[in-house]
């Protein structure tokens, strides 16, 4: 009985040793475990206040509503009632506010001397002063920006994707020096610090300043995060964590109404959110660092440190010499060249799908902070709902995006189909009829922007997750900072269309829903070259008289040859037709004329258990 469990011990002992192609840290760690578990929940709690700074500005400068602002031009007598105020329209309420005072004044000098006016040919009478009568405080009302410096306000998002765009740069090059654990501290103080100065200042230069930093602190916080989360899982785990984060994006949103209820001033809320960053820092303890990433900086004892707590969390097996093995796994680590950014262009990948990916990233991000920011045309009365919706519709997004991803062979051609269904389908709120912006009306409006918000969420995921797959694994982080960075400079400048509802309140969903389309068709060239090959072809699914037909023949052929098989026991043979089985495909396959007999029963198991296995994978 020692002996027995001695050979048990030793052979649990010679199976801990990695199988080829899975280094020593993925063996210790496994794919995913509670170990694991722990600090992903954690990291990603840590994109909640980032969607929060991404998305604050549709409460912070809410389009202002009639009778809020009052224009006065130097000789406008206070005490006369101002003309023309009960118009229906928004847009005639932006005119009203703005640059027609002086045809209202036009008309009052005809009402009181009778003398001919002609409407086209006004002079623009500028403000003297600009009265607010609005209950909430917020970035219009603290700066002044309307009119002609409305644009101001896109300016601020645009400030912030710069941010992005510079931290996602900073992150790649402090990644060298510095450890993903650490970094995520320093994004996580710096926002609290530059966020809270973001909302303090009484400055515009200095508030899109400070907001660029805390985008900065951000970037620097998640990106961290993410190189954590790719160091500690593999397999289809690794699949599933790089997807659902961006689900905590949606969270983010569906909860950023429910705490901006609670303030009627901007900087008020700029302070809460940044605060709320304590706790993540409170929490930061429990994050554990990239294994890799230490031994690739020669730092062993702190990687062993790691793999241990791993192996005890994960009730893994540890080899007897692990030190020593990671001290190899280290040199070797250290040993390997960087990859160059010049390298992702050496045509091993054609240069023209380099193209369309980013291409395509550049809509899907514009797209993504496009939808959001364009929520506040919908008025200030809906927003708190309108934001919500957006988010459970990102929701949505995210799952189909996963289940493209695990469960379809074309996930480029599905998402594309998608993005260009959602496009196409947009320039349909043309024809929603001209009324004033009720409830009802905008509710409809916005079953238009969640449709496309609901596509461009499932075609992030699929971005994410399977963009690296067009190159070799040690080009993959080099692409994703190419494609990431060149989204985030194209967000730099996409604020600016939402000042185009001057034109027309429908003109930047229209802009929009053709740069879906668009990228839909780019995304159904890639799958030209780009499929799922583990997922097989879903095939013709068989009547029950062709199963009967075709599974009697094989069971009969294979019988036959058993029969003449000798030294097998009769539980066996009795057995036979109750285990044998055969996938689908093999069901279809039949050659009833060519196909040969079984030579033994072995043969018979052994492509019954191949069958098996392929139908399971």
């Amino acid at each position: 009985m020692t002996t027995m469990a001695s050979d048990a011990i030793c052979q649990r002992r010679r199976s801990s040793a990695p199988p080829p192609g899975v280094d020593i840290v993925q063996h210790i760690n496994g794919n995913f475990g509670r170990w694991q578990l722990r600090t992903i929940l954690l990291i990603f709690l840590c994109k909640i206040p980032t969607a929060w700074f991404m998305a604050v500005i549709i409460y912070t400068a809410p389009y202002p509503q009639r009778g809020e602002l009052v224009c006065r031009p130097g000789n406008w007598n206070n005490s006369e009632p101002l003309p023309n105020e009960s118009r229906n329209t928004d847009r005639l309420f932006s005119v009203q506010v703005c640059n027609a005072y002086a045809q209202s004044l036009s008309q009052s000098f005809v009402q009181r001397y009778g003398q001919s006016w002609n409407g086209t040919q006004q002079t623009m009478l500028p403000c003297e002063r600009v009265e607010h009568h609005a209950a909430y405080k917020s970035l219009i009302i603290e700066f002044d920006l309307i009119c002609s410096r409305r644009v101001l306000v896109a300016l601020t998002q645009s400030f912030h994707a710069l941010g992005a765009l510079l931290g996602g740069l900073l992150a790649h090059q402090a990644l060298r020096h510095i450890s993903p654990r650490r970094l995520m501290l320093l994004g996580m103080l710096g926002q609290i610090f530059c966020g809270n100065l973001t909302g303090l200042v009484d400055t515009y230069q200095l508030h899109i300043y400070f907001r660029c930093l805390t985008s900065v602190c951000c970037t620097l916080m998640y990106t961290a995060g993410h190189v954590i989360l790719m160091d500690i899982t593999a397999g289809k785990a690794r699949i599933l964590v790089v997807t659902l984060s961006e689900l905590f994006w949606s969270i983010g949103l569906v909860l950023l109404p429910a705490i901006s209820i609670y303030f009627d001033n901007w900087s008020h809320l700029y302070v809460t959110i940044s605060s709320s960053l304590i706790v993540l820092v409170w929490l930061h303890r429990w994050i554990s660092d990239a294994p890799r990433w230490l031994l690739r900086q020669q730092r062993v004892e702190p990687a062993l440190r790691l793999l241990l707590e791993s192996a005890t969390h994960n009730n893994r097996m540890v080899p007897l010499t692990l030190d020593v093995k990671l001290t190899i796994y280290a040199t070797e680590l250290a040993a390997k060249q960087r990859s160059s950014y010049c390298q992702i262009w050496d045509k091993e990948t054609k240069r023209r799908q380099l193209v369309y990916i980013h291409l395509i990233w550049g809509c899907a991000q514009v797209l993504y902070n496009i939808i959001l920011l364009m929520i506040r045309s919908l008025g200030a009365a809906q927003v708190h709902v309108n934001t919500a919706a957006l988010g459970f519709a990102e929701m949505l997004g995210v799952f189909v995006g996963l289940y493209f991803i695990l469960y379809t062979r074309r996930y480029w051609r599905w998402t594309g189909n998608l993005m260009i269904i959602a496009g196409f389908c947009t320039y349909l709120v043309w024809l929603l009829p001209e009324s004033d912006r009720n409830a009802r009306r905008v509710g409809l409006e916005l079953l238009f922007w969640m449709l496309l918000k609901f596509a461009n969420s499932a075609s992030i995921a699929v971005l994410t997750t399977c963009t690296g797959e067009m190159v070799s694994p040690e080009k993959r982080v080099l692409l994703m900072l190419s494609v990431v960075s060149f989204g985030r400079f194209c967000l730099v400048f996409s604020p600016l269309l939402s000042t185009l509802t001057v034109v027309h309140r429908l003109l930047p969903i229209t802009i929009i829903a053709t740069l879906g389309w668009l990228y839909g068709l780019i995304m159904r060239l890639l799958n030209r070259y780009y499929w799922n090959t583990e997922q097989q072809q879903v095939g013709q699914v068989p009547t029950p008289n062709t199963y009967r037909r075709n599974s009697a023949v094989i069971l009969r052929r294979c019988s036959t040859a058993s029969s003449d098989v000798s030294g097998y026991s009769n539980e066996l043979l009795s057995n036979f037709e109750q285990t044998v089985a055969v996938s689908i495909a093999d069901l279809w396959h039949i050659n009833f004329s060519t196909i040969h007999e079984c030579d033994s029963l072995k043969e018979a198991n052994d492509a019954a258990l191949k069958s098996q296995s392929m139908h399971s994978i």
